[in-house]
């Protein structure tokens, strides 16, 4: 079922023996009515031991090409590019490039 309100789909909660539908975005909330069909409720919690977290290690690489280019901040010689449409889709391509040193970024216009 879909929130009369907003359109985004209804969820279900168990409250005080009553079954709701429940919207997650504007808390339009109702009770549900005998003729709608029945759901089983599965509660289900997922425990992690302290060795199996996740731990994210950003890192300096990045997963871009890379180009002989000076940078204009520190004079390394290479740097990743990409290509985004930044203007109108009849005009050409931004081409961005970001330094493997020191990480600055900046634009050249085709």
């Amino acid at each position: 079922m879909f929130c009369p309100r907003c359109g985004s789909l209804l969820s279900i909660k168990k409250e005080g023996g009553k079954v709701y539908l429940f919207c997650r975005s504007c808390s339009y909330k109702v009770e549900r009515e005998a003729s709608q069909t029945k759901v089983k409720m599965v509660e289900t919690v997922i425990k992690h031991e302290p060795l199996e977290r996740t731990v994210v290690i950003e890192k300096k690489e990045y997963a871009l090409p890379k180009v002989k280019v000076t940078c204009p901040k520190c004079g390394n010689k290479e740097a990743y590019w990409w290509l985004m449409q930044t203007r109108a889709a009849d005009e050409p391509e931004t081409r961005f490039y970001r330094c493997s040193k020191c990480g600055y970024t900046w634009r050249e216009y085709a």
